[in-house]
């Protein structure tokens, strides 16, 4: 799995401060963050057939997360 990478992007959010992370910590982190991701396009794809297109535009991404609402990762 690509931890380095899950330890620098919790690096960014944490202001740079260097925590202490178990490396389960960090598998479950990842594991999150790729089923949010994979969730949002699915739904982001679902808004681009309703526009009956096949090609997804970052238009359907926002849209996606406007319709989620705040608990599930809208703006």
């Amino acid at each position: 799995p690509s931890v380095p990478q899950v330890r620098e992007i919790c690096l960014l959010f944490t202001r740079g401060v260097d925590y202490h992370w178990q490396r389960m910590a960090l598998l479950a982190l990842q594991e999150a963050a790729e089923a949010f991701i994979v969730r949002l396009l699915e739904d982001a794809y679902l808004c681009t057939l309703h526009a009956r297109r096949v090609t997804l535009f970052p238009k359907d991404v926002q849209l996606a997360r406007r319709l989620r609402g705040l608990e599930w990762g809208g703006i």
